[in-house]
């Protein structure tokens, strides 16, 4: 630690826990060591600031920003965004530059609820590039949804004619980004879904909601097929609206970015109106991908004697 940073104790002491609102996404570690390699450079002679002075301006701008956030007002981060800003929102399938930021503004503009608590972790300087660490916990979302959620954050601050500007935004979720008891009924509501579709006639609903990865096999099958059997049953259903099942909820477990749900069915008319009285046990497997819930793996198996149309994809 150098000597200014021994000789003056800053209002942000390491560990120090700030609560208020959330301003939002960060994103992925791993551009880190890029981002800082491209902007920093080596020292430049207009370098010349006192650390311990910025080191309290921009943690300040980073409570600002949600701060901000809490009024449902991205216009204070966008107001300390450099022109080249990029960041990487978990959950994003890439980086977001400085007119996605403003769309998010808009997007952002009355929802006001979102509460987090900001730790202070550290700051490093290089020449004109400081990099900023501190951890959250959202525990309510800006539409007033509860949350449980944790981050690390990393910010990428650039000098720009003597001023902070934030140059990248960079984290990761230290908890799973969701919230079990909101995902259970989430999920147990898309499953519902699915077979009120079948009902219908409608297997398109079933593939909307399954992951580009899917693969399952129903009972009477052969072997497991993928999405594109599945997206070739849309066709085939069509029309075949006479199918009456109930469902019965068996449990579900969470690791990380995957669920598995158990549940039980009973069929008591086939989709072409044969009546039948047909038992199957079901596991699905669910997986976070971005911020949505896909499924990605399906199981079902015959728990009494039934007819030959047993087969009839029913998981």
């Amino acid at each position: 630690m150098d000597a200014v940073r021994a000789a003056r104790q800053p209002q942000h002491r390491r560990g120090e826990t700030i609560v208020m609102k959330y301003f939002g996404g960060s994103a992925a570690i791993p551009l880190l060591t890029t981002l800082v390699a491209a902007c920093a450079g080596p020292p430049s002679s207009n370098a010349e600031y006192d650390r311990a002075a910025a080191r309290d301006e921009i943690w300040s701008k980073e409570q600002a920003i949600f701060q901000g956030r809490s009024r449902g007002d991205l216009g204070v981060y966008m107001g300390f965004a450099a022109g080249d800003y990029m960041g990487w929102p978990p959950g994003s399938p890439a980086p977001l530059g400085i007119e996605q930021l403003r769309a998010r503004a808009e997007q952002m503009r009355g929802k006001d609820q979102e509460e987090i608590a900001m730790e202070f972790g550290d700051i490093t300087f290089s020449g004109n590039t400081a990099v900023i660490y501190y951890s959250t916990h959202k525990t309510r979302l800006p539409v007033g949804t509860p949350v449980d959620q944790t981050a690390d954050i990393a910010h990428v601050w650039v000098r720009e004619d003597d001023q902070w500007k934030l140059l990248g935004a960079l984290g990761r979720y230290t908890s799973p980004g969701y919230d079990e008891a909101q995902a259970r009924d989430e999920i147990w509501r898309r499953e519902q879904a699915i077979y009120a579709a079948r009902g219908n006639g409608d297997l398109q609903y079933y593939v909307d909601n399954a992951s580009k990865h899917y693969m399952g096999w129903p009972p009477g099958w052969p072997k497991p097929s993928g999405i594109d059997q599945l997206r070739a049953g849309v066709e085939l259903m069509r029309g075949l609206d006479q199918e009456e099942l109930v469902m019965e909820f068996g449990d579900i477990t969470f690791s990380g970015s995957a669920a598995v749900i158990y549940y039980s069915t009973h069929r008591t008319r086939m989709p072409t109106g044969e009546a039948v009285d047909q038992r199957f046990d079901i596991a699905h497997v669910w997986a976070r991908e971005g911020d949505e819930w896909r499924l990605l793996g399906a199981l079902g198996r015959n728990r009494a004697p039934t007819s030959n149309f047993a087969a009839d994809s029913e998981n």
